[in-house]
């Protein structure tokens, strides 16, 4: 099969960022068996270095100067795409007349539209924008956030209905997704498939430190802020009344003033960024993910898993990632009982290491980047045997 890959972002490993890490993996998976072409966007950062990395899989590489002015501000509201993309997308289409259009993000949504006459066109979104900031904004503090979450969100969701439904398939990473979804498009044209876990990249090797919680991911996005002060305020005082040597670090990227203010707590750290996030998983007695907003499958949860260390999470953290409690991981929504279930762990030895075994077990069997790779290919030829109706509009 020859693809035509289009990404919002250059993919290039190693990566945290979705947009980056999906499509390489996938690259990285499906090039020994198709001929993948690559469309990438770029503003200019790093762009040469990013793209060495594709060209060791991809048969072409272009990449695409995007602007980031007034106008690309004003297209991202209006869910439009710069026409000068679209000449560029097509003419990557006229070079290389693909079997399929890989388009790798929601900002891409509208490229569906001008595609009449491409070849069937696969929109992978990752998640619902409408449900991201509904969410956001029911846990907004403050008012005039909220009301601007909303009226992202009812943007959002009129975009979704507008340029979705002309999509041959629509990829989300969770059922919640893919429910929110349901108004965008028919639902035979929705597949939901998760995130992958680089399982060599993410080994096995628990090495847990005494009283260690973990928490990590990108601390200035409002899940993560959120998730952090909530532990810190209202579950770590109880924990530290228990176990006083317990100590919580909160192990990620650009920390927003909220949560570096958090370092002021005793027993409680912040690292910021760090070159490699894996020893800091290894060495958790526990990783915790307090989330209480923030749908879709969280790489965090993936990479805890692959790792071995045992998790603590609530239900919120696991959407997409569907865990037994008490066999994978403990799940818990009330602050006592996920106090209850860190202590636990903390003093458990043997049941830490047999939720760290079994969640291992669940991850390769399901999350490999292998098994993921597989999905989609299942999706390409679902698409082209059988193409969405509105292709010919």
């Amino acid at each position: 099969m020859k693809i035509l890959l289009v990404s919002e972002m250059i993919p290039c490993l190693p990566s945290h960022d979705g947009f980056r890490l999906i499509p390489a993996n996938l690259i990285r998976n499906l090039y020994q068996r198709h001929e993948i072409h690559l469309v990438a966007l770029s503003s200019g950062e790093g762009t040469e270095k990013q793209s060495e990395w594709s060209r060791a899989y991809c048969k072409s590489v272009s990449i695409f100067r995007s602007d980031q002015g007034s106008r690309a501000r004003l297209r991202a509201l209006t869910g439009t795409v710069d026409p000068l993309l679209v000449r560029f997308v097509a003419d990557a289409v006229a070079r290389v007349a693909p079997d399929l259009l890989h388009l790798e993000g929601g900002g891409l949504a509208a490229l569906v539209y001008s595609s009449a006459g491409w070849p069937p066109a696969i929109l992978c979104v990752h998640d619902s924008k409408a449900l991201r900031y509904r969410e956001f904004a029911e846990y907004s503090a403050r008012g005039k956030a909220r009301v601007r979450l909303t009226l992202l969100s009812l943007l959002a969701r009129h975009q979704e209905r507008r340029w979705f439904r002309f999509a041959d398939r629509v990829v989300v990473t969770s059922p919640s997704d893919a429910q929110a979804l349901s108004g965008a498009t028919s639902a035979e044209r929705i597949a939901v498939i998760p995130n992958g876990v680089d399982l060599e990249y993410f080994a096995y090797r628990p090495a847990p430190e005494a009283g260690r919680i973990v928490f990590s991911g990108n601390m200035s996005w409002p899940p993560n802020e959120d998730a952090a002060e909530h532990f810190v305020r209202e579950i770590m005082p109880a924990i530290s009344s228990r176990i006083p040597d317990a100590s919580f670090w909160i192990v990620g990227a650009d920390p927003s003033p909220r949560v570096r203010n958090l370092a002021n707590t005793p027993g409680v750290h912040v690292t910021g960024t760090v070159d490699d996030i894996r020893p800091w998983i290894w060495s958790a007695a526990v990783y915790a993910s307090p989330l209480r907003f923030g749908l879709g499958v969280k790489n965090k949860i993936l990479e805890a898993m692959a790792c071995g260390a045992p998790i603590v999470a609530t239900s919120q953290s696991l959407s997409g990632t569907p865990l037994i409690d008490g066999h994978h991981a403990m799940i818990s929504d009330d602050d006592a009982k996920f106090t209850e279930s860190v202590v636990r762990l903390l003093d458990e030895p043997a049941l830490r290491e047999s939720l760290s075994r079994e969640a291992r077990r669940k991850v390769e069997a399901e999350n490999s980047w292998a098994s993921v790779a597989k999905q989609y290919e299942g999706v390409y030829r679902d698409a082209l045997a059988q193409p969405g109706s509105n292709r010919n509009r």
